[in-house]
């Protein structure tokens, strides 16, 4: 009986270990986002294995479109998932905003405990509702954690 359990928590562990490494990590993020260089970012997630998609346009603005594992509709809406943990990187044209839509919780929980290893206040002080999770730290972009509804389940926002 050990011998399962131990099994199983093995496949649980290397499950949420792909979920992570299949998506950029917050320090990568972060960096992204305080460069705002277009051929910096280029580098870096065509190395990690994203692909450009294009720019979109909403009432909010212009995004840079990035994916992994899936693609996009033209509307640019989620489709055609592939295996591993995809995810959606969306770079404000204006560089103020940077989000990574992910897919499932275990990759979501993931990207909570890189910014919480990385010394960001998980909000004890700054929390907006059950859906939101707003955190900080000193001299750093604030993180926004947002749970949300397909078909974009889990966001997470970096700002200044």
């Amino acid at each position: 009986m050990k011998r399962y359990l131990l099994l199983l928590l093995v496949i649980a562990v290397s499950f949420s270990a792909r979920a992570q490494s299949d998506v950029i990590s917050v320090k990568e993020a972060i960096e992204l986002f305080q460069k705002n260089n277009a051929e910096a970012t280029k580098k870096l997630l065509t190395a990690r294995g994203y692909i450009y998609k294009g720019v979109s346009a909403d009432s909010y603005g212009k995004d840079h479109n990035w994916v992994k594992n899936m693609d996009l509709t033209k509307d640019f809406l989620p489709t055609a998932f592939k295996q591993g943990t995809s995810s959606l990187l969306m770079i404000a044209e204006n560089g103020k905003t940077l989000y990574i839509y992910v897919f499932n919780r275990t990759a979501f929980e993931g990207i909570k405990a890189q910014a919480k290893k990385m010394g960001y206040d998980m909000g004890k002080s700054v929390k907006s509702d059950s859906g939101t999770l707003i955190c900080v730290k000193d001299d750093q972009p604030t993180l926004t954690f947002m749970e949300l509804q397909k078909p974009l389940p889990y966001c997470i926002q970096i700002t200044e």
